[in-house]
C-alpha cells in the first residue's frame, strides 16, 4: 500500500512503502486504517508483545519479537468494530526464505524448522548435496515463530491480500 497521506508524501514514504503486517483478524488494510483510532489497546493486550506501534501510530506485527499465539486478546480489547470474528481466518500471510539463509551457504541450521509447530518448513536435499528449506504454504498459520528463531533474519512475512 502506498502512503499518500500528507505525512507520507512529505517524508517520502510513498516511494518505498514497505508492506506491513497488521494484527490478526484486522481485515483489509484500508478498513483497518479507516477505523483504527491508534489507542494502543491491542498493543497493550498482546501477550507476546509482537504488536508494536508502527508508522503513524498504527499497530503492526513485529515477528522478530516472537510469535502470534492467536489468543484474540488484541481483537477483544479493541473498542472499535475493526476485527473479524475469531472463528474466521486470522490473516492471509505468506513467508519466504531469502538468500541469506545459512543453509544456502552450506551451514547447518534448522532453527526455522524446529520452531514451526505446524511443521510446514522442512529441509530437502538438493542436487548439490545441500539440505535446503522448503515451505508448504498450505499449512502455514502465519504465526511467525520461524522469523524470531532465524539467526540471520532470512525469513520475511507479508500479507498476501493487503488492500
Amino acid at each position: 500500500m502506498v502512503d499518500l497521506t500528507r505525512r507520507g508524501v512529505l517524508t517520502g514514504a510513498w516511494r518505498s512503502a514497505a508492506p506491513v503486517v497488521r494484527p490478526p483478524w484486522s481485515g483489509t488494510e484500508n478498513n483497518f486504517i479507516a477505523l483504527c483510532t491508534r489507542c494502543n489497546a491491542c498493543v497493550e493486550s498482546c501477550e507476546t508483545t509482537i504488536l508494536q506501534p508502527g508508522a503513524g501510530g498504527y499497530p503492526t506485527v513485529d515477528f522478530t519479537r516472537g510469535e502470534c499465539t492467536f489468543c484474540y486478546a488484541c481483537a477483544a480489547s479493541c473498542p472499535e468494530p475493526i476485527y473479524l470474528p475469531q472463528q474466521t481466518q486470522p490473516w492471509d500471510i505468506s513467508i519466504s526464505i531469502g538468500s541469506t539463509c545459512l543453509a544456502y551457504h552450506s551451514v547447518e541450521c534448522r532453527s526455522c524448522e524446529d520452531s514451526c509447530e505446524p511443521q510446514v518448513i522442512s529441509f530437502r536435499p538438493s542436487l548439490a548435496g545441500k539440505y535446503l528449506p522448503k515451505i508448504e504454504t498450505q499449512g502455514c498459520t502465519g504465526c511467525g515463530a520461524c522469523v524470531a528463531g532465524c539467526p540471520v533474519s532470512a525469513i520475511t512475512v507479508e500479507r498476501e491480500h493487503a488492500q
